[in-house]
């Protein structure tokens, strides 16, 4: 149900590239950090519009490259927006157990993406074995601390937050099949916005508004209350801890720091 209903979310969200700032700010974060691979054979999982795709395409033009999400819209609008230069291939695909090949993937790469999982151990162990010997899985994702303000204010006026449990890197690292082979770095990011409705809408039209598992939504009422305990007069700050994990699956792989 949970998973169904994030994909409607991002299926609807055909506004998306117009208001996901932020993503389109990790995205390129995530280029800079790709590791200098040759002619890999990529994978990317929860392509959206395409932000990160447009690097991935751009930096290796020739390679093999699947571009995939889990949202059949969303392929298509990523599809339209990198037009038809030396296009990738597109495929709807679940990213916590695409049905692929093992040993295939040179380099995986999510934005954004990992966030939604049920699973991230499990997926995290399932990614691993697509990967060849000395393939890197790239990613960004959300974790401890994104939305601390809207936690803060819920629990100031004792309501429930709604706010999933992201995994923190240690878990992620952990997780990886491959010990001492998980370079990982967390980066803060403020994103301003001039109400709290305001926030509440760019949730909305990118699709990203699914609580928890569970969660029980607030009353309009109490929604407005928090949201008027949250604000400070000068619209409101949102914090987004992001994760920057490069992943490689064996010690034939290059040592690397994320910086």
């Amino acid at each position: 149900m949970r998973k169904k209903q994030v994909i409607d979310a991002f299926g609807q969200a055909d506004q998306y590239a117009s208001h996901a700032h932020l993503q389109r700010l990790v995205a390129d974060q995530l280029a800079h950090i790709l590791p200098p691979l040759v002619h890999p054979t990529i994978l990317e999982l929860g392509c959206g519009t395409g932000f990160l795709s447009q690097h991935l395409r751009h930096r290796w033009p020739e390679s093999p490259f699947l571009c995939s999400d889990i949202a059949l819209p969303m392929v298509q609008r990523c599809r339209s927006h990198l037009g038809n230069q030396n296009p990738p291939l597109y495929a709807v695909l679940d990213g916590e157990q695409p049905p692929l090949p093992p040993d295939n993937i040179d380099l995986m790469a999510a934005s954004m993406v990992f966030q939604w999982f049920g699973d991230p151990s499990g997926s995290l162990a399932r990614l691993h074995g697509l990967l060849r010997p000395g393939g890197c899985l790239a990613f960004a994702t959300l974790g401890p601390g994104t939305f601390r303000e809207w936690q803060t204010a819920a629990s100031a006026l004792r309501m429930e937050s709604g706010l999933p449990a992201y995994p923190t890197a240690e878990a992620w690292q952990r997780a990886w099949p491959t010990p001492g082979q998980a370079p990982l770095r967390e980066e803060v990011i403020t994103v301003h916005h001039p109400s709290g409705l305001a926030f509440l809408r760019t949730l909305r039209a990118i699709g990203a508004h699914q609580p928890a598992p569970g969660y029980h939504p607030q009353s309009a009422g109490q929604m407005r209350r928090l949201l008027r305990h949250w604000e400070n007069g000068e619209g409101l700050a949102v914090s987004y801890a992001v994760l920057y994990g490069v992943f490689f699956r064996d010690s034939l792989a290059p040592s690397m720091k994320i910086s």
